[in-house]
């Protein structure tokens, strides 16, 4: 039988798994997946088995009820109240009691063979002990032991395969070698077990081939959601990628009352890109923005987007945060400390500038295709133009944000910038921590 592959990355689902009915075998022989068959197995059957046990339980009393009037001897009337009520209705109330113990998911199967394997061997003992009923009695209840493990206990086919040639092999001895029952019901016999033996394990091999089918096909589905979740999380934050799923497409916008942006610039990128390839420029830059994703994700930032070689992050969005400026201007800290391990590809270190500002914003998804996670008002405006007229190695900031962390850090003097769309606004460039070291700039 051909092995069944199963992904153990994301990204291998769709290569990966089977698409068609022609790569399924009855039974994987990876073992992580046919562990996880079992164990979902169990999960969605726990019902089923109590369920049978308790209906067992119900028609060995009803037959009792009902069939006791026609047991005529009193030894048999006897017999079968020792094996009904000591033996056959005891084991199911045993394995009935079993699925709510811990251990039961691990060993389920074998309890139900040990169970229907003990109740096919007393089974034929009970028959070969009370004669006054039919001999069709007896193959009967065989049948009907067997159709349980398939109908109602889900055991697999090899399983299923396995009780039924045990009652086989503990009933047609006994019925060949007794002396009361006529020929032609030992061939009735013969002829009832094998066929519904063969159609019982004809119907659990299917089931079996159906679930197996249905169980790949919910596999492949979860690693797909799990790609696409994946893919959601790179664009979107997880709040609002938690937020689409139970919006059913409607439009998802967020005012909030306090937020702080932070725009970083790579200086001279324009310059560098003409000196280089295409490959060799993008490399760059990739690293450069990985490196600020890190320290995003350190210091609890959100990244927005990143515009050309400029990078956009806030802090306080989607979830509120309580010391918003104090996180922005920490990344700002660490950016322009740890951006001189990137270099360009002329070997000159790359030296940024950024401009924080902070204030109200409005945060949301926007477009039906290529949709993204934006923000926008005045405070988006201000540290964009803030970080335009940074030097190389400064962070401007706005004079809100250099209010909330006049106890941690050092500013500069006020300065009156004309900025773009807004006018003469006041801003100051953060000098260092409130210990006086200055930030360190790389050389160029």
């Amino acid at each position: 039988m051909d092995q069944i592959d199963t992904p153990t990355a994301v990204g291998e689902s769709s290569r990966r798994l089977p698409l068609g009915l022609d790569r399924l075998r009855l039974r994987f022989r990876d073992p992580e997946l046919e562990s996880a068959f079992r164990a979902d197995e169990f999960r969605h059957h726990l019902g089923n088995f109590r369920f049978a046990f308790v209906v067992g339980t119900l028609l060995w009393v009803s037959w009792g009820l009902l069939l006791r009037p026609y047991i005529l001897a009193l030894s048999e009337l006897r017999l079968d109240r020792i094996m009904r009520w000591g033996v056959f209705i005891p084991l199911l109330v045993v394995g009935f009691a079993l699925t709510f113990t811990s251990f039961f998911g691990r060993i389920w199967e074998w309890v139900v063979v040990v169970i229907a394997t003990a109740t096919m061997f007393s089974w034929v003992y009970y028959t070969s002990q009370i004669q006054t009923l039919p001999t069709e009695y007896g193959y009967v209840g065989v049948i009907l032991i067997t159709a349980f493990s398939y109908t109602l206990l889900r055991l697999r086919f090899v399983l299923v395969l396995l009780i039924t040639l045990i009652g086989i092999g503990a009933y047609l001895p006994y019925a060949v070698s007794t002396r009361y029952i006529a020929p032609v019901s030992e061939v009735l016999a013969t002829l009832y077990l094998v066929s519904f033996g063969f159609l019982g394990g004809l119907a659990a091999h299917r089931m079996e081939r159906f679930r197996r089918t249905l169980f790949l096909r919910e596999r492949q589905l979860d690693q797909e959601r799990l790609r696409s979740d994946s893919l959601l999380l790179n664009i979107l934050p997880q709040v609002v990628v938690d937020q689409l799923k139970v919006t059913s497409g409607r439009r998802i916008a967020q005012a909030f009352d306090e937020v702080t942006v932070i725009f970083l610039d790579a200086v001279g990128s324009t310059q560098q890109a003409a000196r280089c390839s295409p490959d060799e420029f993008a490399h760059a830059l990739d690293e450069l923005f990985s490196l600020f994703d890190d320290l995003a994700d350190r210091h609890g930032l959100e990244k927005v987007k990143t515009l050309g070689d400029a990078y956009m992050a806030v802090a306080g969005v989607p979830v509120a945060m309580a010391d918003h400026a104090g996180a922005a201007v920490a990344m700002a800290v660490d950016v322009i400390r740890e951006t001189g391990s990137v270099r360009w590809p002329s070997g000159d270190a790359i030296v940024v500038h950024g401009g924080a500002a902070t204030g109200p914003a409005v945060a949301g998804v926007i477009g039906r295709k290529k949709f993204a996670y934006d923000l926008w008002g005045d405070t988006v405006n201000v540290a964009s133009r803030l970080e335009e007229q940074a030097a190389p190695g400064e962070l401007l900031v706005s004079e809100a944000t250099a209010d909330r962390l006049v106890d941690r850090y050092e500013f500069g003097p006020t300065r009156m910038l004309d900025l773009k769309g807004k006018g003469r606004t006041p801003a100051r460039a953060l000098l260092g921590r409130t210990s006086n070291v200055p930030l360190e700039v790389p050389s160029t």
